[in-house]
């Protein structure tokens, strides 16, 4: 049975591989719940989630915003498509019975899990098609449970959801041995797929311009071919924001809302070294692979100009562009270990070293797969910001929540609200806010009612924080404590500019505290 089994495996190496993938992405949806950042929880699930049923969480709509007394609403500089999409999901939770937050989001990463697998069917077809078993394997192994990649498949990432669409562009045209102008408009429709879900992916289709030109080697057809895909793509891409015609009677409200706030805020975020992107690359992608596949697509550019040009493109803006956030650069990966693993496999291949030295290349790779597995087996474990979501589960499960107060003794750590079952606003304090005059102030709010719980949310300043309310609120009863994930516990041991955040939860008596005020 045992010898079966791997007759099978080398029978049908893709169905191994995405049976591989899966299982990875569905441990990681179970065991690694919490969200990474601010954006893959905040902009996305809390903004869908409220949306669904009615709210509006970030106010980024233009009726939220009049009823706050905005004359004028002006639209957020947020790309709207995937927070939209994401509202269907739990639009569609709500229909089905599914009400708890935990498990909406176990269904919902499953499924982000499933849908990433799309990225290892396109890159493994692609390589199979243009350098056969060896590299596809290579490519479809890594892209299956190498690292960091699984655990990031399953996050609310708009960086990692935008890539299917753009492999399949790049598929179709690497498939077809005779392009037609179905091939280049299918491709183009690709790219205005992924540009609608992040509008960077537009730097895709430009770098597509550029390898078609290489690629064809002829003025006229290139021009044809990439009037084509960037016809198709432009109209895609302005159907998947047709939403800003019925939110702000206008098109493109969203994507000009964008524009302009990068060109005053990009300053405002980390900078980073202009390298910064290449260590990046290195280090996500796990030496001595990374460099490997590195070589292997800058070997690569002229031969293989269609895939290798246009992550470079997207490389090279963000590279360029002032804002360098880590995430960003997530879209051009599965690009560099396809056509890196292209490129390392025919230059192995002519290597007179290498052909002279198999075991040599054979242990190497050896150590790096059961390296990159084992990380990427061990991250499908980490629970990131467990602290925070446990403490807003507490509260739904207490059954008794009216409001919560959010104290962080810290910094400013926002609550993930989504996970208390409410959406009503609730009120924040920190270590410089007079205690007794903000609960007068919390007393008589005509719009905000009292909170029943208080939360306590930091590390180092977390006792001076409740030292100073029990001085004041005279019913504070302990609840319960969420201390942080052991993976919370590492960052913050790694940097001292992480915080282990830990979470308690008090209960107090509204009626008791305002009877006074």
């Amino acid at each position: 049975m045992n010898r079966s089994f791997w007759i099978w495996i080398r029978k049908h190496p893709l169905r191994s591989i995405l049976i591989a993938g899966l299982a990875l992405r569905t441990l990681a949806s179970v065991y690694s719940p919490g969200y990474l950042m601010h954006d893959d929880h905040f902009l996305v699930v809390e903004a869908g989630a409220s949306w669904a049923v009615g709210e509006d969480y970030n106010n980024w709509m233009p009726w939220s915003q009049k009823k706050q007394g905005i004359v004028t609403p002006a639209p957020h500089q947020a790309n709207l498509t995937y927070p939209g999409i994401i509202s269907g999901y739990f639009r569609a939770c709500k229909c089905i019975g599914l009400s708890d937050p935990m498990n909406q989001m176990v269904l919902l990463r499953w499924i982000h899990g499933l849908y990433s697998l799309l990225v290892v069917y396109f890159s493994y077809r692609i390589a199979l098609k243009i350098g056969g078993n060896r590299p596809a394997i290579w490519t479809g192994v890594a892209l299956a449970t190498f690292g960091f990649l699984p655990m990031l498949s399953v996050r609310q990432l708009v960086e990692m959801v935008c890539i299917p669409p753009l492999l399949w562009s790049a598929w179709l045209v690497i498939r077809s041995e005779r392009k037609t102008w179905k091939t280049w408009v299918l491709s183009g429709v690709g790219i205005g797929l992924a540009t609608s879900l992040r509008y960077q992916c537009g730097v895709f289709g430009l770098g597509w311009v550029v390898a078609l030109f290489i690629h064809e080697q002829q003025w006229q057809k290139a021009t044809l071919n990439s009037t084509l895909m960037g016809t198709a793509a432009a109209c895609t891409f302005a159907l998947g924001q047709a939403q800003d015609i019925f939110i702000w009677g206008e098109p493109f409200a969203q994507l000009r809302a964008y524009v302009n706030y990068n060109a005053t805020h990009a300053a405002g975020y980390p900078q980073g070294f202009w390298h910064q992107y290449v260590w990046v690359v290195l280090g996500l992608l796990v030496p001595p692979f990374s460099f490997a596949w590195a070589f292997g697509t800058i070997r690569e550019i002229k031969r293989l100009a269609v895939l290798v040009i246009p992550p470079i493109a997207f490389f090279a803006f963000h590279s360029c562009y002032p804002n360098r956030q880590e995430r960003f650069i997530l879209p051009s990966i599965p690009f560099i270990i396809t056509a890196g693993s292209l490129g390392w496999d025919a230059f192995a291949s002519h290597s007179r070293y290498w052909q002279r030295q198999p075991r040599l290349h054979d242990t190497i790779v050896a150590i790096g797969v059961t390296l990159s597995v084992i990380l990427g087996v061990g991250l499908c474990f980490v629970q990131p910001k467990e602290s925070r979501i446990e403490a807003m589960y507490s509260l739904l499960n207490q059954g008794d929540l009216e409001n919560f107060l959010i104290v962080q003794t810290d910094y400013g750590a926002l609550p993930p609200q989504f996970y208390s079952g409410t959406w009503k606003k609730y009120w924040i304090s920190d270590l410089s806010t007079d205690v007794a005059d903000h609960r007068k102030v919390m007393c008589n709010s005509p719009s905000d009612a009292f909170p029943n719980y208080i939360v306590f949310s930091g590390d180092r300043h977390l006792g001076e924080g409740i030292e100073r309310y029990k001085s004041i609120y005279s019913t504070l009863t302990y609840v319960k404590q969420l201390p942080p994930s052991k993976w919370d516990r590492l960052l913050a041991a790694l940097n001292p500019h992480n915080y282990a955040e830990r979470s308690l939860i008090y209960r107090i008596d509204p009626k008791i505290e305002c009877a006074s005020e």
